[in-house]
């Protein structure tokens, strides 16, 4: 799946390259670029003033999707493991019943995440029907009733991990609609746009440097934005995120206890 994504991502930066190598053909051969290579000093100065603002804003977009992309990743993985942990503390009450409706709380809490697959999340709204299950658990545990001191010590423990658990729920659902302002957007866009434009112009004596410069930048810029708009939304695209981390928490809640 990675290597299909990546190589998928790598054809396509490869032919918006070709097409900007073919653009820098046509702006030679019918603006005559060559002719200004007497002003190419002015040129580099305004290209180490701009291309050192430009590497600075793509790389703060870039690490900015990037490290909310692994923050979302790690807030699932947390809240799964949350959730069989949650279960194993409810097997200390030494309740069947209890354990039972424990069990069938989180399986339909899970399900809905499995089954929304974070569709919503993506179109950045809520998961209603998980939200409702997940408060069905904290009805169970409301129902617990115990008398002595064991069970008093562990139902303290299984309130505090709910929190834990509704917590992580919390965080990952606000963290998982965040999306990069519009503004910042369309500004690395038109930024890099100029960019292009100005290699695109660059009056280059030799033709092969002049195509093999137009090629590298499309490469680059193609990459960046794919990377961005993969990373801006981690729920669409081929980098998304999945549940499968419930899935497996809920396997072994099945199979394991």
């Amino acid at each position: 799946m990675i290597a299909t994504t990546i190589w998928g991502m790598v054809l396509k930066s490869l032919g918006f390259s070709l097409v900007c190598a073919g653009l820098y053909w046509l702006a030679r051969n019918y603006l005559h670029t060559e002719l200004y290579v007497i002003d190419v000093g002015g040129l580099s100065s305004f290209l180490s003033v701009f291309g050192t603002l430009y590497g600075i804003l793509a790389a703060f977009v870039v690490f900015e999707v990037w490290s909310q992309y692994n923050r979302i990743s790690s807030l699932i993985g947390k809240e799964a493991q949350s959730l069989e942990q949650l279960f194993r503390l409810s097997l200390y009450f030494r309740d069947e019943q209890l354990t039972q409706r424990m069990k069938a709380g989180i399986r339909e809490y899970i399900d809905y995440i499995i089954e929304g697959n974070f569709r919503l999340l993506a179109k950045g709204e809520r998961n209603a029907k998980s939200g409702l299950a997940l408060r069905k658990i904290s009805e169970i545990i409301q129902s617990v009733e115990f008398d002595d001191d064991h069970d008093a010590i562990v139902f303290e423990q299984i309130v505090e991990h709910y929190g834990a658990v509704a917590q992580l729920r919390t965080e990952r659902t606000n963290e998982s609609r965040n999306r990069l302002p519009r503004f910042l957007k369309y500004f690395i866009y038109i930024a890099s746009g100029f960019a292009l434009v100005t290699f695109l112009l660059m009056p280059f004596e030799v033709a092969f440097y002049g195509l093999f410069s137009a090629f590298v930048i499309g490469f680059l810029q193609a990459m960046v934005f794919q990377l961005i708009e993969e990373l801006d939304n981690p729920f669409r695209g081929h980098m998304q995120l999945t549940p499968a981390p419930f899935a497996m928490a809920l396997k072994h809640i099945e199979e394991d206890y």
